[in-house]
């Protein structure tokens, strides 16, 4: 048997911080929970967790501790060094200029939506996003006009395989629905959805295909208190067309 065997460069505690960070996938963590998952004694987990408390990674909240937002900023290398984001990055600052909305790239990751690059706008209740964050991709725009590229049976077993829990009043989670959608996103070529995700949010969202294996979505997130859906698509919906055009021109 072949045994892997570790180089002398190898940093161990290097890599059981690693572990203590990737335990996190969601839910807020007690100590013995990520013990348990990074599979290490609960006494080096405390250490590990009090120190990324410190660097402000973690925050602790009485006995669970919870993921805050600076721990983005390790994805942010890749991110930003990646094909998409750098031919997307000048394509979403003309968008945002015209539309005067915040415009997002994202990709599908897995059963989930990944924010990979963000533009925001100045104007007036703009939208913030978290680049490096996840989103579902059952319930938001993104995740549909993406899940719109794939054939029906992919849809349906990606769909069957996550939780689709009920985010806000007006979120699908039936199966039959979702696919509905999805179909519509197909056949239109774009994809609208209202407070499914947030309440207070609407995002129309556009799916380019890079053929490099990955898909990726262009979309424009908004108040639904700035304007009525028709005065939304009709302004917008124009302007992200042309973005995802410009976005999967080859040249």
């Amino acid at each position: 048997m072949l045994v892997a065997q570790e180089s002398d460069q190898h940093v161990q505690s290097f890599s059981r911080g690693l572990k203590v960070i990737k335990a996190f996938t969601g839910s807020p963590l007690t100590l013995s929970e990520v013990a348990a998952r990074a599979e290490l004694s609960p006494a080096a987990t405390r250490r590990y967790l009090a120190t990324l408390v410190e660097l402000g990674y973690l925050a602790q909240e009485g006995s669970v501790f919870r993921v805050r937002s600076k721990l983005l900023e390790l994805s942010k290398p890749y991110l930003e060094a990646s094909d998409p984001v750098r031919k997307a990055a000048p394509i979403l600052r003309r968008l945002s200029a015209e539309v005067r909305e915040t415009t997002t790239l994202t990709q599908y990751s897995h059963g989930r939506v990944i924010n990979l690059h963000a533009c925001h706008a100045d104007q007036e209740l703009s939208i913030r996003v978290n680049v490096g964050s996840y989103l579902p991709v059952y319930c938001t725009a993104m995740g549909r006009a993406m899940l719109g590229m794939l054939d029906d049976a992919e849809v349906e077993s990606v769909l069957e395989s996550i939780d689709r829990p009920k985010l806000t009043p007006h979120t699908k989670t039936e199966v039959s629905s979702i696919m509905e959608e999805v179909r519509k996103a197909r056949a239109q070529g774009y994809c609208l959805a209202e407070e499914e995700h947030t309440l207070g949010i609407r995002t129309l969202s556009v799916p380019v295909d890079l053929l490099q294996g990955s898909l990726v979505a262009l979309s424009v997130p908004t108040p639904t208190a700035r304007e009525s859906r028709t005065d939304y698509v009709d302004r917008v919906l124009p302007q992200l067309l042309k973005a995802a055009e410009k976005m999967a021109d080859k040249d």
